[in-house]
């Protein structure tokens, strides 16, 4: 809890300086570069880091578009992959279970759909 300057929240929280409540507050208001967002996260990455790899994507490409362009085989010019970026956990588990839910949805939905007839 460093983010607090010349205050202790845990030792205010214990010392009962503060609620609960209070100290909840100041835990969900952490910058996004405190310890406890890169642990939600899985990574260190933040947003700036981020758009310093589009940037870096977007000059690679357009590099290889400039080559192709003014080559006299442009077919032969591959395009650059795009750097690795960390994978964000707590993002990759929310689409799974987008998915799943999706997934069983449509089952459902077929289900429902399908006449039965074996009863007939």
């Amino acid at each position: 809890m460093q983010t607090y300057p010349g205050r202790d929240p845990l030792g205010e929280y214990f010392r009962e300086e503060i609620t609960l409540r209070q100290l909840r507050v100041m835990v969900e208001h952490l910058p996004q570069d405190s310890a406890l967002h890169r642990a939600v996260r899985g990574h260190g990455w933040q947003e700036s880091e981020y758009l310093l790899a589009e940037v870096a994507d977007a000059v690679r490409t357009l590099a290889a578009i400039t080559v192709a362009v003014n080559s006299k085989r442009p077919k032969s010019v591959k395009m650059p992959e795009p750097l690795p970026r960390p994978i964000d956990e707590a993002d990759e588990a929310r689409k799974a279970e987008e998915r799943a839910y999706a997934e069983q949805a449509y089952s459902d939905l077929v289900s429902a759909l399908t006449p039965d007839y074996a009863d007939t």
